[in-house]
């Protein structure tokens, strides 16, 4: 008798109710792992996941604007470490990232764009640092005014909102498309003198920007 069937005897008495449903108990726990087992190859395989980001830690140690006139004409002199991680959050498909271009920008004006990043591949479940050193004396910042009228206020307090944004390309591992990808990272900087310890940096996220492609 199968256990789904009716389990009554004589006089309409269960006579292998306990059997029964402990078969059924047994079948329903086999379903449910099958399944979930099925899910995880789907997430695993079909799936892909893009990389998620943090801004780790950064060092600012100069930040000085001499403001031109008009403001567009102003020039920056600065050192800035900023170390990112990227973490693969994908269970089987690693990630072929190409060479990375490193830029920093101060109220939506780019004063660096020097640091590159080579190409590396990114193992699944992993994550992978990224750290870039940039500096410069007099470099051409192209502000508006009430840029430098911001500048001049976060300068009183000693603290700097600076944004770092590393383009690239990535290829997950299986897929033959060459994905777009922005990694945008908020810092808050403690301008700190060089002969001092730094200043502890608060964990950022950053944001991740993908093209919306087959494959991507």
């Amino acid at each position: 008798m199968a256990f789904w069937e009716p389990c009554f005897g004589k006089d309409n008495e269960c006579c292998d109710c306990d059997c029964s449903w402990t078969k059924f108990l047994i079948w329903s726990a086999v379903v449910l792992v099958v399944g979930g087992l099925v899910a995880v190859l789907v997430i695993a395989f079909a799936v892909v996941y893009p990389p998620k980001a943090t801004a780790d830690d950064a060092v600012l140690q100069r930040f000085a604007l001499a403001p031109g006139n008009p403001a567009a004409n102003s020039t920056i002199s600065y050192n800035l470490t900023a170390t990112v991680s990227l973490r693969n959050p994908n269970i089987y498909r690693a990630i072929a990232y190409g060479p990375l271009a490193v830029a920093f920008s101060f109220n939506g004006s780019r004063f660096d764009d020097s640091a590159t990043v080579r190409a590396f591949d990114h193992k699944p479940r992993k994550t992978a640092t990224v750290r870039v050193t940039v500096g410069g004396v007099g470099k051409p910042v192209k502000l508006t005014a009430p840029g430098v009228k911001e500048f001049a206020a976060e300068n009183d307090t000693g603290k700097f909102a600076v944004e770092v944004r590393l383009d690239t390309t990535l290829q997950y591992k299986g897929r033959s498309a060459n994905c777009p990808l922005v990694v945008v990272c908020p810092l808050q900087l403690q301008l700190v003198d060089p002969d001092v310890a730094a200043t502890a940096f608060q964990r950022t996220k950053c944001t991740i920007l993908r093209a919306k492609k087959s494959g991507c």
